[in-house]
């Protein structure tokens, strides 16, 4: 686990200079209520219209990528790009992982968020989404940065557990090798990778 320290901006910033290397729904039928009197033959009953059932997504499989406190796993396409001890990179031509620890003294997820934001360029650069849930069960605040690298769209997920804090940062190649992704398929990449996140208490 990562103990909060004084210097968090300090640390916090050479892990950004660090990590920036690391380039259901269910249908029942009733019973009919009665029999129609006013006919001699029964009424066909309809029959059921499927319901639309929510995607299950497959947890990435590929290599597994481990800081201080945590863990997850990258697609099964992504090679090391990155090894920094407390900062990991995992890539392939059209995405990258990196995950790494954040020090923060901020009493709350929204604190830590805003002063993330506050210390990466601002609210006009690091854009807030709505919070998002990694590991099926740890809240993160969630940026997009589109400006600092013209040719990525970089996601940035802060994850907050007990005393220790992490960030998993997902780039997207606007450029990518063979072929950019889709932004469906961009979503997809996420969805996978981070329904892997765990800490060392899972």
């Amino acid at each position: 686990m990562t103990a909060r320290v004084g210097h968090r901006r300090w640390l916090a910033a050479s892990v950004s200079v660090l990590a920036l290397l690391a380039a259901t729904g269910c249908q029942s039928s009733d019973e009919p209520s009665g029999a129609d009197t006013s006919s001699s033959s029964p009424t066909p009953t309809p029959s059921p219209t499927p319901t639309a059932t929510s995607t299950v997504v497959e947890p990435a499989d590929g290599p597994l990528v481990k800081v201080p406190g945590a863990r997850m796993r990258g697609l099964s396409t992504y090679t090391r790009n990155s090894d920094f001890g407390i900062v990991q990179g995992y890539r392939d031509g059209q995405s990258g992982l990196t995950l790494a620890p954040a020090l923060t003294d901020a009493a709350s997820l929204d604190a830590f968020a805003k002063e993330w934001i506050r210390d990466h360029d601002g609210p006009k650069v690091q854009v807030r989404q709505e919070d998002a849930v990694v590991g099926g069960k740890y809240s993160a605040w969630h940026v997009i940065d589109e400006t600092t690298d013209p040719q990525l769209r970089t996601h940035t997920y802060g994850v907050m557990f007990l005393d220790s804090a992490w960030l998993v940062i997902m780039r997207h190649n606007l450029d990518g090798v063979p072929e950019p992704l889709t932004d469906d398929e961009m979503q997809g990449v996420m969805d996978r990778v981070l329904l892997t996140f765990k800490t060392d208490l899972d």
